[in-house]
């Protein structure tokens, strides 16, 4: 077929949806519809030989239910162009590429990808992307981000049972403070995790006992002055947690 020729057709099952490609977002397919009711604009989908969607499954979706006819083009795309071409469309989420990237790793033999892991973590842990891709990272960087939708996101070694093992100790800050799930509060955590004068132990005693004292905070800085307060609380030697730069640590 020619690249640059733009075919018809209202036979719907010549297509697939592409594997590894984002899950079908229905509430965006409902938007499309609604807008190709009042006024349907001819903008072909891109599929490759194998007749699989890479670019407009949602076009694709919303135009099937409409029962209306399929213009499309064949090309010869990989998923990261995939990845490029949705960016003019509905922008690909952090999950989008999560999903993607899970789809592709359970085609592959051998030990669990780390985007599998991190989707396990995710499930287990009930904490957002950002924070656990902090903790699986042992970092905290725009660059993280940019690597995990890049398809180059590993964990390093021993990480993951290092992040699990945080994570429970986070979840039974969650019987004395509503709060224990806010970024903010874990990347002060993470980083008090990393000062050796802190021990968890210590600080889940002192605060059951006086949980009043842990409240929202603005910004990590400040959780961490008000956790040394709890952790000093009734201590005749009192202990400065370490923030470099007076930047966290983590």
């Amino acid at each position: 077929m020619d690249e640059n020729r733009i075919y018809k057709t209202n036979n719907y099952g010549l297509f697939r949806l592409k594997f590894g490609n984002r899950p079908i977002d229905i509430g965006h397919v409902n938007k499309l519809r609604r807008s190709m009711s009042r006024e349907f604009i001819k903008t072909p989908i891109t599929v490759n030989k194998k007749m699989e969607i890479c670019d407009g499954q949602h076009r694709f979706t919303a135009i099937k239910a409409l029962g209306l006819p399929i213009f499309y083009r064949v090309a010869t795309e990989t998923l990261d162009t995939i990845r490029t071409m949705n960016q003019n469309n509905k922008n690909w989420s952090f999950d989008d590429y999560l999903a993607s990237y899970v789809a592709l790793e359970s085609r592959q033999d051998g030990n669990i990808g780390p985007y599998t892991q991190f989707n396990v973590f995710k499930k287990q842990t009930k904490l957002s992307n950002a924070v656990c891709l902090a903790m699986l990272k042992d970092s905290k960087s725009h660059a993280a981000t940019t690597d995990f939708k890049d398809g180059k996101f590993e964990i390093p070694p021993g990480q993951f049972a290092v992040a699990s093992k945080q994570a429970k100790m986070i979840a039974e800050i969650g019987q004395y403070y509503e709060g224990y799930k806010k970024q903010k509060f874990i990347m002060a955590m993470l980083s008090l995790f990393k000062d050796e004068q802190f021990t968890f132990k210590k600080f889940i005693k002192k605060l059951a006992l006086n949980r009043n004292k842990l409240y929202h905070c603005v910004n990590s800085l400040d959780y961490i002055d008000t956790i040394e307060r709890l952790y000093n609380w009734g201590n005749k030697t009192k202990v400065k947690f370490i923030i470099l730069n007076n930047r966290i640590i983590f």
